[in-house]
């Protein structure tokens, strides 16, 4: 039982991610790494509109005693919806899936020529990997044992998640309900660690200080290749790029305001994620848009991406407007004239749709919690939806 949950874990870091980046970017094909990452943040992204509807109508349904089971009908909404997305990937993608080796064949082969060229890039590879090794083995070995004070947010917001069986609607000082605050509302998050420990039976200090460390690790240094990609067109080049990043990082400034401790020392942390994963990805995946032709079928994966990066924290509300303005401005100036408005407003999509619930979250938590309904005088506990909801959970 307990590898069947461990391979479902492993799927939602591997299976799942791939199939909803295929489905997103069926339109706007730019290879099977770019492919996964838009899939991590589309999957991220599809989460955090179902914990957004489903935490809206737990908090607008409490009036007087906690209401419970909102964590469960997400899990159930959440799995349904991948099992039909998985479907239609395995339907519309059949070609790719079932003959994979046609495309790699040649890919293969070219890259054995140019190893044949180079062989020092091999020399390169080898160090490279003994590098991202270490950092994996050190980051296992120092974040199972790190506990800053984050901790007492993420980790026991998730745990409590899981044993209230409610979406972030718990004081995680004292454990009373209902409690929401704002900050932990409007971020997915802390509920979607919930839901891999829940998937997996791991507990979620394992979840978050044993196995995401080495994930995350990988998945940033994923990251960092496809940068390496988009900037140096020889192998050789990109290898030197990644050692050198490697080594900036390990010997980085290593304090809890630095990315380094970001990467290495914490990085299950939700600001972790954005600013050593998502806004590398985002920045990066930005100017390879704008520098291509202007196409409708960028749209969504750039939404995508925008969505399931302001799941991670509030604090996405700050970094993803600048990051897309910065990139916009950059990249109006290098084409000489105003280039690209519909990419410029997709990746602020998350940011809005971010920043609107945050409001929503915060007037509906003063209802909640105040004598009177200031803010939607029209919430009464006699709705139908409200009698389903209590009697369906």
């Amino acid at each position: 039982m307990i590898i069947i949950r461990a391979l479902a874990f492993l799927l939602l870091f591997t299976v799942i991610p791939f199939a909803v980046g295929r489905l997103i970017t069926y339109r706007a094909r730019k290879g099977l790494i770019v492919d996964y990452l838009v899939g991590f943040f589309g999957n991220l992204g599809i989460f955090y509109i179902l914990y957004s509807i489903i935490t809206w109508i737990q908090i607008w349904i409490t009036f007087v005693w906690p209401v419970t089971g909102a964590f469960t009908i997400l899990l159930r909404f959440y799995f349904a919806v991948m099992s039909l997305l998985i479907i239609l990937w395995l339907i519309l993608d059949r070609k790719a899936i079932f003959h994979p080796f046609k495309k790699m064949k040649p890919r293969i082969k070219d890259l054995g020529a140019r190893v044949k060229a180079d062989k020092l890039t091999v020399v390169y590879a080898l160090a490279f990997a003994a590098v991202l090794f270490i950092q994996m083995y050190m980051a296992y070995g120092y974040e199972i044992n790190e506990w800053s004070y984050d901790d007492y947010d993420y980790v026991v917001s998730s745990q409590d998640t899981i044993s209230s069986d409610t979406l972030s609607y718990v004081n995680i000082i004292d454990g009373s309900m209902p409690a929401v605050a704002e900050k932990r509302a409007v971020s997915s998050w802390n509920t979607y660690i919930a839901m891999l420990a829940k998937v997996s039976s791991f507990e979620v200090t394992t979840v978050c200080h044993t196995i995401l460390p080495v994930l995350f690790i990988a998945l940033a240094y994923l990251v960092y290749f496809y940068i390496a990609r988009f900037l140096f067109a020889k192998t050789e080049d990109r290898m030197i790029f990644m050692l050198i990043l490697s080594f900036a990082y390990i010997f980085g400034l290593y304090s809890h305001y630095s990315v380094s401790f970001r990467l290495l020392g914490a990085v299950w942390q939700g600001k972790a994620v954005l600013t050593v994963i998502a806004v590398p990805f985002f920045a990066m995946y930005l100017f390879s848009a704008y520098c291509g032709k202007l196409r409708n079928g960028l749209i969504l994966p750039i939404i995508a991406v925008s969505l399931g990066a302001s799941s991670l924290t509030s604090l996405a509300t700050v970094f993803i407007p600048i990051v897309a303005v910065i990139v916009w401005v950059s990249m109006c100036v290098y084409h000489r004239r105003i280039y690209g408005i519909r990419y410029l407003i997709a990746s602020l999509v998350g940011p809005a749709f971010l920043g609107i619930y945050y409001s929503l979250i915060w007037m509906l938590q003063h209802d909640m919690s105040g004598s009177e309904d200031k803010y939607f005088p029209f919430r009464k506990s006699n709705e139908w939806w409200f009698k389903w909801f209590k009697e369906n959970i």
